[in-house]
């Protein structure tokens, strides 16, 4: 294999696989990406960990097609420090490669491309056209919400509702740890098959950053255990965890009768310096509401106490509650008007927070003892 590339194009895929690739792994290869060249022009690299894989065409000037697996993280080290803006990749039958540009050479030796694990390409399945902005949201408003490392193994993703609709479909896509809940639901053009996935976080956020690039073509294609995207000459496929998640929507309470409206900045900035002296384990703020303005306090025996009051749009009887500021805070840096509304019952109930006129998005948080 042999050819010539711009460094910032070969800098661009690399930097993509970067956190597939997975350097823990028992198999060698998996901590490289799969260089190689592809008809037409242009290379393909490719990286996985088995649970997602993500493949990009680059253009390039080929001599030479082939390809070799090489360390994706020394890769990339070696070609953002080269001095030129044009850069050689000649591999031999040896699996040896050598790096050139200007007057720095690098060789290095990296695995036969052989023993790469071969991406599913989901031949016969059904792509639908999604808007890339609408997939982007859905994603950047539930997964603060989905868990970490979670026991029960299906709340460690996201999970994905297609349904259909007169004139279309809709995505619901829901995230949550057993603490807070985030859901929204979105409309889409097309006519996509009815199902559900729970997708790995790790896969959702990947998918996100490719989104952040500015990508304006998405087209998705789910099946019984993958999910593709394709994003112009991305591929990104994802295994899908087995499992069935829980009945999400009766966590979300219908009686909840006390509704406060504040300012979304006002209301983040006062958590934030309250819940500096909160106990970190906890992060534990209790509010206070009573007729136009609500309490903000916190109280570390080992630290101090602070105090804050903000004024606030509530008519009802006084209440005492106490949350997580963290989850309060995840919640509020999605939100996307300038007021925020909360919907309360009592100190031992669980909370909605939504936005004006945002009925298609809500987030649940559960009380704390404070």
């Amino acid at each position: 294999m042999k050819f010539l590339i711009k460094k910032e194009e070969f800098l661009k895929g690399l930097s993509r696989v970067q956190s597939v690739a997975d350097r823990r792994n028992t198999m060698p290869v998996l901590s490289n990406a799969l260089i190689e060249t592809v008809e037409g022009g242009g290379i393909a690299i490719t990286a996985t960990d088995l649970e997602i894989g993500l493949k990009g065409v680059y253009q390039a000037e080929v001599a030479e097609s082939g390809g070799v697996t090489l360390s994706a993280r020394k890769l990339f080290e070696i070609v953002r420090e080269l001095p030129e803006e044009e850069v050689s990749v000649e591999s031999a039958e040896n699996n040896w490669a050598t790096i050139k540009s200007g007057k720095a050479t690098f060789k290095f030796t990296g695995l036969a491309r052989e023993e790469f694990p071969t991406l599913p390409e989901m031949e016969g399945a059904e792509f639908v056209p999604v808007d890339p902005l609408l997939m982007h949201e859905l994603i950047r408003k539930t997964i603060f919400a989905a868990g970490d490392n979670d026991t029960r193994y299906v709340l460690n993703g996201i999970y994905m509702v297609i349904s259909a609709q007169e004139g279309g479909s809709q995505i619901e896509m829901v995230g949550t740890d057993g603490h807070r809940l985030a859901v929204l639901k979105r409309k889409i053009s097309a006519k996509a098959a009815p199902g559900t996935a729970i997708i790995p976080k790790k896969s959702a956020a990947e998918l996100k950053k490719l989104l952040d690039e500015g990508e304006t073509e998405l087209m998705m294609a789910l099946s019984k255990n993958h999910v593709v995207f394709r994003l112009g000459s991305l591929y990104l496929v994802t295994r899908l965890i087995e499992g069935n998640y829980p009945n999400y929507e009766q966590v979300i309470p219908t009686s909840n009768d006390k509704s406060v409206s504040v300012e979304k900045a006002l209301f983040t900035s006062a958590l934030r310096r309250v819940s500096l002296l909160s106990r970190e384990r906890t992060n534990a703020v209790k509010f206070v509401l009573s007729k136009e303005k609500a309490a903000l306090t916190s109280q570390n025996p080992e630290m101090g106490e602070a105090r804050e009051e903000l004024p606030v749009e509530y008519a009802g009887q006084e209440i005492e509650v106490g949350f997580n500021a963290k989850y309060l805070l995840d919640a509020l840096s999605v939100m996307d008007q300038d007021k925020v509304s909360l919907l309360l019952k009592d100190n031992l109930s669980p909370c909605i927070i939504s936005q004006a006129g945002g009925e298609s998005y809500k987030c649940v948080v559960m009380p704390m003892r404070v």
